[in-house]
């Protein structure tokens, strides 16, 4: 396996990881706020939304971007499953 895969696979761990956060979950825990989490396999992006009016969303990553690198490195061990499954059924 030559370095060019290995960044291909890298950049489609990211790329699949930006897309999971199209994946939303519903938090919130009381009122005031609306809290809602991105990202799959783990929620990775929360957007607190308040109640009050005029105030603005606020988005930050869980736990200082430990999810977020996690759910790269997931999503490029997955993208690493598919490319050699196919690379064997092409033989």
């Amino acid at each position: 396996m030559n370095i060019k895969m290995i960044l291909l696979l890298i950049v489609c761990g990211i790329v699949l990881t930006l897309l999971s956060a199209l994946y939303s979950q519903d938090m919130t825990v009381g009122l005031g706020a609306s809290i809602t989490g991105y990202g799959l396999p783990w929620l990775w992006l929360e957007k607190v939304t308040y109640v009050v009016p005029g105030a603005t969303d606020n988005f930050s990553l869980y736990d200082s971007g430990l999810y977020l690198i996690v759910d790269i490195i997931v999503w490029t061990i997955v993208a690493a499953i598919v490319y050699f499954v196919y690379k064997q059924l092409k033989k």
